[in-house]
C-alpha cells in the first residue's frame, strides 16, 4: 500500500474572484500526484488562523495557505510555532511571499512546489502579539492600504493601490513618527521593519536580509512633506530607497513605533494590520516554509 501525504488546505473563497480555474487545476496536479488533499474554506476574518490552530495537530504532512496576503498571514499565526510545513498557493492581488521566494504564478510551479515539498527556515517578526514572515510598516503606503477600495482592486488588481496612495498623499496631514530602536530614537516620515529583501514583492529595501536570518532591518524616512513622500515613492520603485542618504537603514533587535497624531493604521505582509502604537520583536523560533528549489 502507498502511503499518502495528507495536506491540508485553508482556502479563503473570496480572495482571487477570477483565480478559482487556477486553483482547481492545482488541486487536479496534487491529486494526480497521489496526495491526499483536504479543503477548508474560511468564513471571516481571522477563520484562517483559527482552522490552521484546530488541525496542527492532525496529521497532516503540510498545511497550505490557499488565497492573498491577509489569508497567508492568518495561517502563518495560527501555524507559529509549529514545526509542520506551510505552504501557499497565492490567489490575491499582489502575493508579496510568493515573490519573496520567487514562487512563480503558474498552477504548474505552484503544485510543483507544495509536491516538491521542499522547506526552510523562516524567521518571522512579532508585532503587538501578531507574526509577519515579511514587513510592518507605518506611513502613507499602510494609510493606502487602510484605504483602498476592495472594488477597484478588482477591477484593476494592484494599480488600486497607486490610485490610493495619491489620494492619500493629498488628503493625508505632514505625520511624523517617533522610533526606539534598541535604545536610540529617531523622527521619521515613513517607517518600515523588515524580514525580506523585497517591498511589495518586486522592490528591493533591504538588500541584506533573508527569511533564513533571525534579524530584522529598520528604514526610515527622515525628510518630510509631500514632495519628500514622492520622492521615496520614486526612490522605492527604481530600486534606490535604500541608497539614499534620507532613508536611514539599520539591522534592529527591537523597535517601537508611536504617533501622536491619533489612531494610525499599519499595514503587515500587505494588508492592514491595526493601528500604532507597535512593538516588534523577532520570533523565538523559526517555522518550516515551503519554497521553489533553489
Amino acid at each position: 500500500m502507498v502511503y499518502k501525504q495528507k495536506i491540508l488546505i485553508i482556502l479563503n473563497p473570496v480572495a482571487g474572484r477570477n483565480e478559482h480555474k487556477k486553483f482547481a487545476d492545482i488541486i487536479q496536479i496534487l491529486e494526480d500526484n497521489n496526495l491526499d488533499i483536504k479543503i477548508l474554506e474560511t468564513s471571516e476574518a481571522g477563520h484562517g488562523k483559527i482552522l490552521a490552530q484546530q488541525n496542527i495537530n492532525a496529521g497532516y504532512n503540510m498545511i497550505v495557505a490557499a488565497g492573498g496576503d491577509g489569508t497567508i498571514n492568518e495561517v502563518l499565526n495560527g501555524i507559529y510555532p509549529s514545526s509542520v510545513p506551510f505552504g501557499i498557493i497565492p490567489l490575491g492581488t499582489v502575493n508579496v511571499l510568493a515573490k519573496e521566494i520567487a514562487l512563480l504564478d503558474s498552477s504548474a510551479s505552484i503544485a510543483q512546489c507544495i509536491i516538491d515539498a521542499h522547506h526552510r527556515p523562516c524567521w518571522l517578526g512579532k508585532s503587538n502579539g501578531r507574526y509577519f514572515s515579511l514587513m510592518i510598516s507605518a506611513g502613507l503606503d499602510a494609510l493606502s492600504v487602510a484605504n483602498v477600495s476592495s472594488k477597484l482592486k478588482r477591477l484593476i488588481g494592484k494599480n488600486a493601490y497607486a490610485i490610493s496612495f495619491l489620494t492619500q498623499l493629498i488628503r493625508s496631514k505632514n505625520l511624523k513618527y517617533t522610533v526606539t530602536a534598541d535604545g536610540k530614537i529617531y523622527d521619521a516620515a515613513n517607517v518600515i521593519v523588515t524580514n525580506g529583501k523585497f517591498y511589495g514583492g518586486e522592490f528591493i529595501c533591504a538588500p541584506d536580509a533573508s527569511l533564513e536570518d533571525r534579524q530584522l532591518y529598520l528604514l526610515m524616512a527622515v525628510k518630510f512633506g509631500r514632495w519628500n513622500a514622492v520622492k521615496a515613492a520614486y526612490l522605492m520603485l527604481t530600486n534606490k530607497y535604500y541608497k539614499s542618504k534620507d532613508v536611514i537603514i539599520l539591522p534592529a533587535d527591537r523597535i517601537t513605533v508611536s504617533c501622536s497624531q491619533g489612531n494610525i493604521p499599519l499595514q503587515m505582509d500587505g494588508d492592514s494590520a491595526g493601528y500604532l502604537p507597535i512593538s516588534i520583536t523577532c520570533s523565538k523560533s523559526s517555522i518550516n516554509l515551503i519554497q521553489p528549489k533553489k
